[in-house]
């Protein structure tokens, strides 16, 4: 009896192992994820999400696969495309599929319905990032950022409730050379749904010069003056104190400092002179005096 039972076994493994190495067409799915698209720009609005498939192979190969989780097969869409062919996926499938000799579809193609998101362009801000200079430097014209315009895209509601784009809050101390910083944009998107940006960060160019101080003489002209009445200022000249850049110490640069007429004509006995122009490449500190006076001769 137990030699019988000893053979009845061996016969029913070597029967198990024939009929599992016999190859066979089985069913399955495999779940589908549509990629290559524009996901800032478009929307995904509906798409296949599960491939069927009709797969040879043998028992064994079956069995690990009925035991074990397929992959996700990662489905590129062509440019400009809504669809996929189940064709030219062959390759991607006998690679996801462990054993398959052979592998074929139901259905022809993987399909997606894209839309349009709505979009809204917005000038960057940069007014939250402190910039401060080490000693005798200084800002040596303006800064560039680039981008300088960031885009949203998103649905119009969402983006009609955001007003502005801005720098995220920065600290940028002790600069003493022109550089490049790159630095984040406040993410005021992600308090709506499914709203994407151009870019996230931005790159603001800072030039920077090394400054000396110097005093210019200018003389006070008188803004409005009736021509008819002279006019005697004390001190007629005063003292404008600039930074100016050591690049451009070799320039002579033009001041405008003016008091008003009609201040004269009230009666004022103190006027403050005002600086009316200078060039873009000197920084102004202060003017001395502070205060003239101006006597009317008619």
């Amino acid at each position: 009896m137990k030699r019988f039972l000893v053979i009845l076994g061996l016969t029913v493994l070597v029967w198990l192992g024939v009929s599992m190495a016999e190859e066979k067409v089985y069913p399955m799915q495999v779940a589908v994820v549509m990629e290559g698209y524009d996901t800032v720009r478009y929307a995904i609005v509906d798409a296949d999400t599960v491939l069927p498939l009709q797969v040879r192979m043998n028992g064994f190969s079956a069995f690990l696969s009925s035991v074990r989780h397929l992959d996700t097969l990662h489905v590129l869409l062509p440019e400009d495309a809504d669809a996929v062919s189940v064709k030219s996926l062959n390759g991607q499938l006998k690679r996801l599929v462990f054993g398959t000799t052979y592998v074929s579809s139901s259905i022809d193609s993987l399909r997606v319905t894209l839309a349009q998101r709505h979009s809204r362009t917005y000038r960057i801000r940069i007014d939250d990032v402190d910039f401060s200079f080490g000693d005798q430097y200084g800002l040596y014209g303006e800064p560039t950022v680039t981008p300088a315009e960031v885009t949203l895209y998103g649905s119009e509601e969402a983006l009609s409730q955001i007003d502005e784009v801005r720098v995220a809050a920065t600290n940028l101390h002790g600069i003493t050379a022109s550089d490049t910083y790159c630095l984040p944009i406040e993410p005021a998107w992600r308090q709506f749904a499914d709203v994407r940006p151009s870019c996230t960060e931005v790159e603001i160019y800072l030039p920077v010069e090394a400054y000396v101080e110097r005093d210019y003489t200018v003389p006070v002209s008188v803004v409005d003056a009736d021509s008819t009445v002279t006019l005697r200022l004390y001190p007629k000249d005063v003292t404008v104190r600039a930074w100016v850049a050591q690049r451009d110490l070799y320039h002579e640069p033009c001041f405008s400092v003016t008091v008003n007429y009609s201040d004269i004509l009230r009666g004022e006995d103190r006027l403050v002179p005002q600086l009316a122009e200078f060039p873009a490449y000197v920084r102004p500190r202060i003017i001395e005096p502070q205060e003239i006076q101006a006597v009317l001769i008619q």
